[in-house]
């Protein structure tokens, strides 16, 4: 069992994937064979792929638009527009108006959700943005299905977790409505509610963990809202700008709180189903995740592997730099002062898989077998290459290379790879 982490949903929204492009001409073979030798003499673990690169379409993009990648179709929200673009070909499938909207359209199934209404609230010096309702878009026609109160949170098997909030932009309410009537499977009251966490079984939500200011802690049965545990926890009172604030997360059955007071940092693991204490150790500043069967802990002095059970040390890596885990078994891992250098660790042994190599990873929805690599180069100047990173076995393997572009603004979805740059969205073909 994993987890969906939205954190204590007092602080901002994060910033979201962005897009460029811009239509290009295919490069020349000279140009492409010297860039190949180049990457590969350069990058050393990196060898040239048999698919290679496209770049496929660009469309003018401003910085308050928003983007949706699904699996063949971009979708832009660009003020009171919605337009679907097929990504293979940038042809327009449809485009229809909507107001009152904010500019993330999140994919369920054949719908696309977009919060409406937004308001601004203010709790402490921390101003939020929400949003008092939902409208649901057909994601084939753009036709508009219809609307319902509340914002979403998370889409799983043909039903959505909405959030209501109070004027002050807290959480008031959870509530898990059928996508296809609206009807309301059940209704919890949050008020309170700082911090709210997913535990999955497989790649559905299985239980919502919510925790409230004071640290009281319950865990609830995704499909009907059932109460499984109640407990209080230890717990930060949420107040970032003194840096006291808490990480949660889950791993198996266990569900797992850093608590940062004021630059001393405690962290707690619970059983899910009783929330009983298991164990609890201290000097863990930084932030701890689920890494195969244990929870990892990631801070300057290195990464860390727990038992979840027992809190004994599976495996300790030191002097690594930020790590995180694309799939249950890898975690990758930033090669510290080093600028874009990574591996990869076995989550199970923490035994490095494959060599220390250069780039920057793109977010992908669906991470399971490989990750896009992109990185600057030198020779031929103003190009970023793109790399298929294995996760099994850690190779990496040269696909080509695009316009230089802004790395950590871009998206990957199948085998696509969408880009935010110079006011403009790109679309490439990769692998």
């Amino acid at each position: 069992m994993s987890t969906i982490e939205l954190g204590e949903v007092s602080s901002a929204p994060g910033a979201e994937p962005a897009a460029e492009f811009d239509l290009r001409l295919v490069r020349k073979l000279a140009l492409a064979a010297s860039l190949l030798l180049c990457l590969v003499c350069a990058g050393g673990s990196a060898r040239p792929g048999q698919n290679g690169v496209r770049p496929l379409w660009s469309v003018p993009i401003a910085e308050s638009d928003g983007t949706t990648l699904g699996g063949d179709t971009l979708y832009l929200h660009r003020g009171s527009e919605l337009t679907a673009y097929d990504l293979a070909t940038g042809a327009v499938r449809w485009r229809t108006a909507i107001s009152d909207t904010l500019g993330y359209a999140q994919l369920a199934g054949d719908l696309l959700l977009l919060p409406a209404d937004p308001q601004t609230g203010q709790q402490g010096d921390v101003f939020t943005q929400f949003s008092r309702s939902t409208v649901a878009i057909d994601a084939r026609t753009g036709a508009r299905l219809w609307s319902a109160s509340g914002e979403p949170m998370v889409v799983a098997g043909g039903t959505v977790l909405m959030a209501d909030h109070n004027d002050k932009a807290g959480l008031s309410g959870l509530r898990l409505i059928r996508l296809d009537d609206r009807e309301t499977v059940w209704r919890r009251d949050a008020t309170g509610v700082t911090a709210v966490a997913f535990a999955l079984v497989g790649d559905e939500p299985a239980k919502v963990i919510t925790v409230t200011d004071d640290g009281l802690a319950e865990v609830l049965r995704f499909a009907d809202g059932g109460l499984e545990a109640q407990a209080r926890i230890d717990w930060a009172r949420s107040q970032p700008q003194r840096g006291q604030f808490n990480d949660i997360a889950a791993s198996g059955d266990h569900l797992v709180v850093n608590r940062n007071d004021q630059g001393t940092a405690v962290l707690s693991v619970y059983r899910l189903d009783t929330l009983a204490l298991r164990w609890r150790t201290d000097g863990t500043d930084g932030y701890a995740f689920p890494c195969g069967p244990g929870v990892c802990l990631s801070n300057a002095r290195g990464l860390t592997s727990y038992d979840a059970d027992s809190g004994r040390e599976r495996w300790r890596v030191p002097g690594t730099g930020n790590g995180w885990s694309p799939t249950p078994d890898r975690v990758v891992v930033d090669e510290p002062g080093e600028v874009g250098e990574q591996y990869l660790i076995d989550a199970n042994t923490g035994a490095r898989v494959g060599q220390v190599s250069p780039g920057e990873t793109v977010w992908n929805t669906e991470p399971d077998e490989a990750l896009l690599v992109l990185k600057p180069t030198d020779t031929p100047p103003q190009r970023t290459s793109i790399t298929r990173w294995d996760l099994a076995t850690g190779r990496r393997d040269l696909l080509g290379s695009i316009e230089r572009i802004v790395v950590n603004r871009c998206q990957a979805v199948a085998h696509y790879l969408g880009c935010y740059q110079n006011d403009a969205y790109t679309i490439t073909a990769v692998g």
